[in-house]
């Protein structure tokens, strides 16, 4: 029971911190919003859930249905004059959410189509970097161990690429070579 009121405690200031800022309301959507986060200071489940419905009740009146009883509308603590409200603005995830989406996020990951080269350079090391018909640029990564020895015309050379995870790619050339790329141009 301690640990449900620490978590919504947690929720709570983590939702408030960014009201710092002055709200900028948008219509009743942000009014629902506004309305269930303080709900979240409700420790029963059923009641909680029926501020929630009451919550909704901005939604409702624009869609036209009928409105939500008096008794969940009368649960949805009022606002305290002159605080902020809450700002809910949806965050784009950091660096670390990207990764934790990518590692926890099942992604079905389909090839592109082949296309061909029209051209390939090497560097000093080995490493290249590739032009496709599709007009991407991959280059091959460091950490790669196979080095490529293409001497034929970029066009004779079919590529496949299978997008992969933390930013790399499998290239396949041809029918048996395969190697980790990264893109160069987005």
């Amino acid at each position: 029971m301690a640990s449900g009121w620490i978590f919504h405690s947690a929720l709570l200031a983590a939702v408030t911190i960014p009201a710092l800022v002055s709200p900028v309301r948008a219509g009743p959507r942000d009014d629902v919003m506004q309305g269930s986060v303080r709900c979240l200071g409700i420790a029963d489940d059923r009641a909680w859930l029926d501020c929630y419905y009451g919550a909704a009740q901005p939604m409702r009146a624009k869609l036209g249905l009928p409105p939500a009883p008096d008794a969940q509308q009368n649960l949805v603590p009022a606002a305290i004059p002159g605080a902020p409200e809450p700002l809910l603005v949806p965050q784009k995830p950091g660096f670390f959410g990207r990764m934790i989406d990518k590692i926890s996020t099942p992604h079905e990951q389909k090839p592109e189509p082949p296309t061909h080269m029209t051209s390939y350079r090497f560097n000093s090391a080995g490493y290249f970097t590739v032009s496709l018909a599709n007009g991407e640029t991959w280059r091959q990564s460091g950490s790669e161990t196979t080095l490529a020895h293409w001497r034929d015309k970029p066009a004779s050379y079919s590529v496949t690429i299978q997008p992969g995870q933390l930013g790399l790619a499998t290239m396949k050339v041809g029918n048996h070579e395969t190697y980790q790329v990264e893109r160069v141009n987005p």
